[in-house]
């Protein structure tokens, strides 16, 4: 049986200072540290309008966004489901 997908929203600082507003995609009961910490040396990252995948080894800080953030940069976020978010510890 196949987990639902949860987009939860984070910026990602590259060592090169880019940074990237997107999200991660966690199962329910998974952390996004859990998906950092995998054996992958890509990541899958969501970004509004498409995916990329960033090398794990070229990422220096991860930053889970609050809600207050989540609702400033929309704009720059892809779709999230809001319920899910404010319900559980991600």
């Amino acid at each position: 049986m196949k987990l639902p997908k949860y987009c939860v929203p984070v910026k990602a600082t590259l060592e090169d200072g880019t940074e990237f507003y997107g999200g991660i995609h966690v199962v329910q009961g998974q952390r996004v540290l859990d998906v950092l910490c995998d054996e992958r040396p890509f990541l899958p990252f969501r970004l509004r309008d498409r995916a990329v995948i960033l090398n794990k080894s070229k990422i220096v800080q991860f930053d889970l966004l609050e809600m207050t953030e989540i609702t400033e940069k929309e704009d720059l976020l892809p779709e999230l489901n809001l319920y899910y978010l404010q319900v559980n510890n991600w």
